[in-house]
């Protein structure tokens, strides 16, 4: 008979014993239902060998989320697409009765709708779902693999002309220069830059160091695992110690930290609520509307700048520095990419110097 246990946290341990009678946990959920289901299939599968039980997808599916290794920003995306698209369509059927023709038909009328990318991150979470199951001995078919999918389209990359910065700083509410100014300086994400705490400024050394990732809920370790230092220009260093005079050091926000101690003292771009970090969407508006309105060159050559992403200060971080001859590798490591493959994207900057190439061939 299964039970569940409630933590501390308020969340529920789902517990069962063993054909041994020995206790055992399936896992912890939020909710008491999430757990007394995976407890319950934990269950059979330990007293009927895995192959005798046949549960639904919806039943599989709890389990799954709960046991996989991802960051938890990822499983908090990933419970919402399956949520809105797994469950709809797979979640009252049987593992083994899931087939690659059934999954074909799911991505041709189902998720028409979507975008390619989303249509594939609900493919792979179908795929994963039931990889997990065979491994784990219950009988269904690897039903999403080999599916003819929508192809991708390029995603849009946009750099800034020192022009084209000016124009658009100068036009953006003064509430964002800030951010805009830490962004384009530094060419960090943006859960890098909202996790910026004084700890990690080094005003007189003019660097910094890239020690938080913020996912929304938790700080934990930047998208590339390690830490890295980046130095800062002059005119950022200006403008993180008029800040700091103006400001101070204040406290770190009381949020968890994942692998490590919670820094001393607080955030650069520190939201009004208790210290915690920005969100992205005002300035994400404010930034849009300022590229929409911004105008640069002069007579009939002068044209509007155009929507502009927080992202976009980041390539145009890359394509600065490459412009003004920086190597390929340093930006990398710069901005924190896990290959210099990645950053190859950012090569066409390159181009901008070409008219030194072409003055060293005659």
């Amino acid at each position: 008979m299964a039970w569940h246990r409630k933590l501390p946290s308020g969340r529920f341990n789902g517990m069962y014993r063993d054909a041994d009678g020995k206790r055992k946990s399936a896992g912890t959920f939020d909710t008491e239902d999430e757990a007394i289901t995976a407890a319950e299939l934990a269950e059979k599968h330990a007293r009927g060998g895995g192959q005798s039980t046949n549960p639904t997808w919806a039943e599989w599916s709890t389990v799954w989320m709960q046991r996989r290794k991802v960051e938890e920003s990822t499983r908090r995306r990933d419970q919402g697409r399956v949520d809105t698209h797994l469950i709809p369509k797979w979640g009252g059927m049987r593992l083994s009765e899931i087939t690659r023709v059934q999954a074909q038909g799911w991505v041709d009328d189902d998720l028409s709708h979507l975008s390619p990318s989303t249509v594939r991150k609900c493919v792979a979470a179908l795929g994963s779902s039931l990889k997990a199951a065979a491994n784990a001995g219950y009988r269904c078919e690897a039903a999403a693999r080999g599916l003819d999918l929508p192809a991708l389209t390029p995603s849009p990359e946009r750099w800034l002309s020192d022009d084209e910065v000016a124009a658009v700083r100068d036009v953006l509410d003064e509430r964002y220069r800030l951010t805009f100014d830490l962004l384009l300086g530094t060419g960090m994400r943006w859960g890098e830059a909202v996790a910026l705490h004084w700890d990690h400024v080094d005003l007189d050394g003019k660097a910094i160091t890239v020690r938080w990732g913020w996912d929304g809920e938790v700080m934990k370790s930047p998208k590339s695992k390690q830490k890295r230092r980046i130095p800062i220009g002059d005119t950022l260093v200006s403008v993180l110690r008029k800040l700091l005079e103006d400001r101070g050091l204040g406290e770190a926000p009381r949020v968890e930290y994942v692998g490590g101690n919670r820094p001393m003292y607080g955030l650069i771009l520190a939201g009004s609520k208790k210290g915690r970090p920005i969100t992205s969407t005002s300035f994400s508006h404010a930034l849009g509307a300022s590229g929409r309105a911004a105008s640069v060159g002069e007579g009939a050559d002068r044209r509007r700048v155009g929507h502009v992403r927080p992202h976009d200060l980041r390539h145009t971080y890359a394509s600065s520095l490459l412009q003004k001859g920086v190597p390929l590798e340093t930006v990398s490591a710069l901005l924190g990419h896990s290959s210099v493959l990645v950053t190859q994207r950012y090569a066409d900057a390159g181009e901008s110097r070409w008219d030194d190439v072409r003055a060293v061939l005659g």
